[in-house]
């Protein structure tokens, strides 16, 4: 999934969806690997399918990624990313990790906490939050984008988080993600 996002990415970073049907990308978009890197874009690339009539993505887990450990620093950010109501669409084979949705949507997240429907002050106010670890402030930001949709500010927020969670990678690209959606181009650190 990372080098197709850099097939489709705009200069400012971000997954933009290209303005016309392409066999080429049609058939790239079969598969998609999950990796700490790409499995925040699973979403955007099932709604890019369904605009295009490009037939379902079948997700697959990169070998390594170890999303699927507790351990694993973006475990639970996975598990609210796989909550997202898109990820249920006839556009998304998710194949082996079908049983983690499952999972997503049995499990208590630190965003159930707030609530059924919560409002962009409760889920801002939970993120600032002084004690909050990085990883629950992640995951915060990716049930906001999920609640929301993919406003530059949760995008922002949690490149904050990721650059003192040390994932550096990870925070330039939610930085772009942020900075292409009309957000500030900030310093992180």
């Amino acid at each position: 999934m990372a080098y197709l996002g850099s097939i489709v990415r705009g200069s400012a970073g971000g997954f933009q969806p290209t303005t016309r049907y392409d066999p080429v990308l049609a058939e790239l978009f079969r598969e998609a690997i999950v990796g700490p890197a790409s499995f925040h874009e699973m979403a955007a690339m099932v709604r890019y399918a369904e605009s295009r009539g490009l037939g379902a993505i079948r997700f697959r887990f990169d070998d390594e990624a170890g999303l699927t450990s507790p351990a694993h620093p973006l475990h639970v950010a996975f598990l609210a990313t796989l909550r997202d109501p898109v990820l249920a669409s006839d556009f998304a084979d998710l194949g082996e990790i079908a049983p983690w949705r499952e999972r997503a949507l049995a499990v208590r997240l630190p965003s159930d906490m707030l609530g059924a429907r919560p409002s962009r002050t409760a889920m801002r106010g939970a993120i600032t939050a002084i004690g909050s670890s990085c990883e629950v402030r992640v995951a915060l930001c990716v049930a906001a984008r999920v609640r929301f949709g993919g406003e530059a500010e949760w995008f922002g927020r949690e490149a904050q988080a990721l650059y003192e969670m040390g994932l550096f990678p990870q925070a330039r690209a939610r930085l772009a993600a942020s900075v292409s959606g009309g957000g500030e181009a900030i310093a992180i650190g």
